[in-house]
């Protein structure tokens, strides 16, 4: 047993990784660019060396054992702080580097920020990409770990995150009201005036939403909601009739009042929506992360 680690094979390793997110032989022989024998083979060799079965064949999956289940958060730590190590070794060259940035965001970010932080990363490192996937309700801990994404976005106080994870205030945005263009509302909107509207409620998360009933309740008041829908798009149409307001960031009242015959008021209250960074402690130092949130900043609450 002494000897045990020194005759593990670390190719060995990130098979048993790759094996325990795919639970394939299949599967993790096309991720890993082998062969289903080699795979199967290094398996076997595993096998031996930890005198555990660690995977077993069920009708649809290979099901790991106890101890595989033991080793899998180990080995997959290891190997991502090994893969960090040879890319700060590496260093980050913006300019010569291909990799793919993965972010989770909420909606608001993905229509008000995204667009702006493509064209930054197009200018500074052409040969990257951005992958953008939706924000859900999970901890994020196991998909920022393998490295299934970089970086999550998300909002102050929602609650979600886990606690292991690396989290900053990005940046705050003031939420304002939407109205159609012709609508005779003042600039600035009081509560009273808010509440004697129909509403749209936006965005299946509904953070914004939610900070929006909280300030109103407090002073005893409740907005009517006539729609909900799942995101921004709709929006500008349904306001156009006329019959509904919407609050929503400012990021995203500027880009629709651009675009379409709609208006921006202020609340008579700052009411702002605060969006976070959150972060795997393995990839604090990684140097294309420590670059790309620096890219971030500069996009942040423009």
């Amino acid at each position: 047993m002494d000897n045990l680690f020194q005759r593990l094979d670390l190719n060995l390793l990130r098979v048993f990784d790759v094996l325990m997110q795919s639970r394939n032989v299949t599967r993790a022989a096309e991720r890993l660019n082998l062969s289903q024998s080699t795979v199967s083979h290094a398996l076997g060799r595993l096998r031996q060396t930890l005198d555990d079965p660690l995977f077993v064949m069920t009708r649809k999956e290979m099901r790991p054992t106890h101890r595989a289940q033991a080793l899998a958060t180990p080995v997959r730590q290891a190997l991502a702080l090994l893969e960090q190590g040879v890319r700060q070794s590496a260093g980050f060259e913006p300019g010569r580097s291909r990799r793919t940035f993965r972010l989770a965001v909420p909606s608001s970010i993905e229509h008000g920020v995204v667009p702006q932080l493509v064209e930054l990363l197009h200018r500074k490192a052409p040969g990257c990409r951005l992958a953008v996937s939706e924000l859900v309700n999970s901890d994020y801990e196991d998909a920022l770990a393998r490295a299934e994404l970089d970086l999550v976005v998300s909002f102050a106080g929602a609650d979600h995150l886990s606690e292991r994870l690396l989290t900053d205030t990005w940046f705050q945005n003031p939420m304002v009201c939407l109205s159609a263009k012709d609508s005779d509302l003042p600039e600035v909107i009081e509560p009273a005036q808010l509440v004697s509207w129909s509403h749209v409620s936006t965005s299946n998360w509904g953070h914004n939403q939610t900070l929006v009933e909280g300030w109103l309740s407090e002073k005893g008041l409740a907005r009517h909601i006539g729609v909900w829908v799942p995101s921004f798009e709709a929006l500008p149409r349904l306001l156009a009739t006329g019959r509904y307001l919407a609050v929503v960031p400012e990021l995203i009242g500027r880009d629709l009042c651009y675009y379409y015959p709609l208006r921006a008021h202020n609340l008579s209250e700052s009411l702002h929506s605060t969006y976070v960074l959150a972060q795997h402690p393995l990839t604090e130092f990684d140097p294309a992360l420590v670059w790309f949130r620096g890219l971030l900043e500069e996009v942040g609450g423009q």
